[in-house]
């Protein structure tokens, strides 16, 4: 470095500001901001890494915890996150958890070791009504001054855990309510087997809306589903069922078929569900061909209604970025522990 700095006439610290920081933080015009990056890359001249982090003691790590197989998810969760954090020079560390307490819970170790500055987290996928987090807290307890977590999409349960995510409760609250206006008066929950909290508090909004404006439970059917441990019957309680809500699009595509061909009539079908705009293309490809011919082309239209609440999921990963970043030019006590990513209703009828 001092032989860069010699080579363009400036000190030590105006290069170790300049090749360091952004533009508006390095403290010098744009000028010679601009001459010290053109000779740099000149040159070829970058900071020793690890020498930058031996004199700052800034790792510029930042963990990313995916604790379930998710691979439409992780992508442009990454490209969101990598889109604003590449700019300030942070590199990830990343862990799956392959929906595995152990591996979750080791994941959450190695950050540690890592020195990470924030650790972004997907929540892993468990079976059955109760969902537990008891792995990752012995973590935690292990390390009173663990760094700072955002939880990416799946909700936590784990006071001081940071949350980018949808309004889960108010989502399904909506969804009952356009359906109860429709007319319904039979509805079903159709999700996956294996979800995360944010399904399950869209399930419970859903339903307790539902018991809250007056329908029997009795009228509220559910079924928990999983793409190859669906039963051949699954869908027959679902017969006499007016409105639906499924955890997502991909899974409605999944069971379409058998449902309709269980309720006979999808025209006095009202379902709601959730779909990420990344994932579109691939969801349009795998939509269902007419079972005959009397059967509306479009698969969006073989239904009396259809809302699907879209989201971008580059988006969670951009605002988690711009969390993390404020985390760490401020105390995380200021800092929301909640920042919602606004879905976008479109109809179908």
């Amino acid at each position: 470095m001092r032989e860069f700095a010699a080579l363009c006439g400036v000190s030590l610290s105006t290069v170790s500001r300049v090749l360091s920081h952004s533009r508006e933080e390095a403290e010098v015009s744009k000028k010679t901001y601009d001459r010290i990056r053109a000779k740099a890359a000149e040159v070829g001249f970058k900071v020793n890494y690890y020498a930058q982090v031996l004199h700052s003691r800034n790792s510029n790590c930042l963990g990313f915890i995916v604790g379930s197989r998710m691979p439409l998810l992780t992508e442009p969760l990454l490209h969101g996150l990598s889109r604003i954090l590449n700019l300030r020079r942070k590199h990830f560390a990343l862990h799956f958890g392959d929906d595995a307490p152990e591996k979750e819970a080791d994941a959450f170790d190695c950050m540690v070791a890592y020195n990470a500055e924030t650790v972004f987290y997907i929540p892993s996928f468990q079976k059955g009504g109760n969902y537990s987090t008891r792995h990752i807290r012995r973590i935690l307890e292990k390390y009173p001054e663990y760094p700072p977590v955002i939880t990416l999409y799946g909700g936590t349960d784990i006071p001081g855990f940071h949350q980018v995510g949808f309004r889960d409760y108010e989502t399904g609250k909506q969804a009952a309510l356009r359906q109860l206006a429709c007319g319904c008066r039979k509805f079903g929950v159709i999700a996956l087997l294996y979800s995360n909290l944010m399904h399950r508090e869209m399930i419970r909004g859903y339903r307790r809306t539902l018991l809250e404006n007056g329908v029997p439970a009795r009228n509220i059917k559910e079924c928990f589903v999983g793409y190859e441990e669906t039963p051949a019957d699954a869908f027959e309680t679902f017969r006499d069922a007016e409105g639906l809500w499924f955890s997502h699009y991909v899974l409605l595509l999944h069971c379409a078929r058998r449902l309709l061909d269980r309720t006979g009539d999808g025209k006095r079908l009202h379902i709601d569900c959730l779909c990420g705009t990344e994932t579109e293309i691939l969801y349009h490809q795998l939509q269902p061909q007419p079972r005959s011919g009397d059967m509306p082309d479009d698969f969006l239209h073989w239904f009396g209604s259809l809302m699907i609440y879209k989201f971008r999921v580059e988006d969670i990963g951009a605002k988690a970025a711009e969390i993390a970043l404020q985390l760490s030019r401020q105390n995380a006590a200021n800092v929301p522990r909640f920042s919602p990513i606004e879905l976008t209703p479109e109809l179908f009828r």
